[in-house]
């Protein structure tokens, strides 16, 4: 199970972690994001924090301020993790 853990403010990497930690769950890596999108059709306009220390966010659906020409999870870059703030996703798995 995928989901974006929202903080009133955006994290560096070493908070985003420790978010992910403190919710009981870990940061996902690039491969659980990709089958989330994939299998699960997850669609998240909101850019964050990946295990590899990337920014990404999965879009389902096209649409214009999120991207606008294709599904695909889009990819930010590998911002600096000390100065840099976004969003994470999380990954919990269940039985």
């Amino acid at each position: 199970r995928f989901y974006y853990l929202i903080h009133p403010t955006k994290l560096t990497y070493d908070e985003a972690v420790q978010a992910c930690l403190n919710d009981g769950a870990q940061i996902a890596k690039v491969g659980q994001i990709f089958a989330a999108w994939k299998l699960l059709g997850y669609d998240r306009c909101d850019a964050g924090w990946l295990a590899d220390g990337s920014v990404r966010y999965p879009i389902s659906r096209p649409r214009r301020r999120c991207s606008p020409t294709e599904a695909a999870v889009r990819f930010v870059g590998f911002p600096d993790k000390k100065h840099k703030l976004y969003g994470v996703y999380c990954f919990r798995a269940y039985n």
